[in-house]
């Protein structure tokens, strides 16, 4: 597909509500990144919207591979490639789950997460592909497999460290696949990037003042030693109409050889005056430690907690007595219909101004704390 058809074309199969499509798409034309920065969109629409809209070939768009990775990822015949070609043309998923038979326990996702990171630093891989087969009736129900009739990737009823190192192998070479596609794309276009070198002010600097941010809000242990990275987003520079309040500085913790699974920190800084936007801790990682609720009783806490959260806002942040408060369960790395609920989003007004905060419900913990101005507000319930 070419990137001058995603306009008319990227939606059209996908089938979620279409308000969350429109408020995927301007959200983008707008300069941000996501409609909610703390949700990673499954890989293959994300990677759709960025490449739509800003035909983006930075560091921000694509995956970092380790050496040992990108050999392996080179090193694959044109076959192999064209086969994950074909699972991307084929995959109507939108959701983290939808391309699996079944979703991964949370058992399985924290396996994943520590193998992944062995995968990418340390080179351990499967002893064989992913197997591939023309219909369901022909899996042998105990390895990890592609079905083609339905185009999903099957899992046994219990992952060994060898299943799940396949899953991850397969995962990865289809990104690989997609992203030099996209890549390709987005040059043959000429299309120019929102991802800047950091230059006006020292990385450094940067990471000195997310540094703050994450002791502030997480402790002082929070992601030590892990690595750092400095990110420049400025959707200001390819469409000036889009103003600067997008414009923003990223700066992630990450561990050795993590992934999009793996729990990671991140903080955005106002490109313009350095003042905190965002600070988060997220991973499919750190959603799998939390405790499942069903919505009724996620509610039923999150009302209960509403005031625990108030009174530390204005703990760390010095925001007092708001004028209203709005709450939602959110579902991030499930589906609404598997009625599994971890997560309460609350937005608190004070004025001109108001935070969104995302709420561990079983640790009654601050996973994310956003500040924006009203005029920035997309409603919630």
């Amino acid at each position: 597909m070419n990137r001058n058809d995603f306009d008319k074309d990227l939606f059209s199969n996908i089938e979620i509500g279409n308000d969350l499509k429109r408020e995927l798409y301007n959200n983008c034309k707008a300069g941000k990144r996501a409609g909610d920065f703390r949700f990673r969109y499954a890989g293959l629409l994300s990677a759709l919207i960025s490449i739509a809209i800003f035909g983006t070939t930075g560091a921000g768009a694509f995956a970092y591979y380790y050496n040992s990775v990108q050999a392996r990822m080179e090193a694959m015949p044109q076959e192999e490639v064209q086969e994950y070609a074909n699972d991307l043309e084929n995959d109507r998923s939108v959701t983290i789950n939808g391309s699996y038979s079944r979703k991964l326990t949370d058992d399985e996702i924290l396996r994943a997460a520590e193998l992944e990171r062995k995968y990418n630093a340390e080179g351990e891989f499967p002893e064989e592909n992913v197997k591939r087969v023309a219909t369901l009736a022909e899996w042998d129900g105990k390895s990890v497999c592609y079905v083609e009739e339905d185009n999903k990737l099957y899992f046994p009823d219990e992952m060994s460290d060898e299943d799940l190192l396949s899953y991850i192998d397969y995962q990865t070479k289809k990104d690989y696949v997609m992203e030099q596609e996209a890549a390709a794309d987005a040059a043959d276009d000429d299309v120019a990037s929102p991802y800047m070198d950091v230059t006006d002010v020292s990385e450094d600097q940067l990471v000195s003042i997310g540094r703050a941010a994450i002791d502030k809000l997480f402790g002082k242990d929070a992601a030590a030693g892990w690595n750092t990275s400095v990110e420049a987003f400025k959707p200001s520079a390819v469409d000036p109409s889009a103003g600067s309040s997008h414009d923003m500085y990223f700066i992630y913790w990450e561990q050795e050889g993590g992934s999009s699974n793996s729990t990671d920190y991140v903080v955005c800084l106002n490109m313009n005056d350095l003042s905190l936007r965002a600070v988060a801790v997220r991973g499919y990682e750190h959603f799998a430690t939390l405790k499942s609720y069903t919505e009724k009783d996620a509610k039923n806490k999150g009302k209960a907690d509403a005031p625990k959260v108030c009174e530390l806002i204005e703990e760390l942040y010095g925001y007092s007595k708001p004028d209203k408060v709005k709450m939602e369960v959110y579902f991030d790395y499930t589906d609404p219909e598997d009625n599994d609920y971890r997560q309460i989003r609350y937005k608190f007004y004070y004025g001109e101004k108001y935070v969104d905060v995302m709420w561990d419900l079983s640790t009654e913990k601050i996973a994310s704390a956003e500040f924006f101005d009203i005029s920035e507000d997309v409603e919630i319930e």
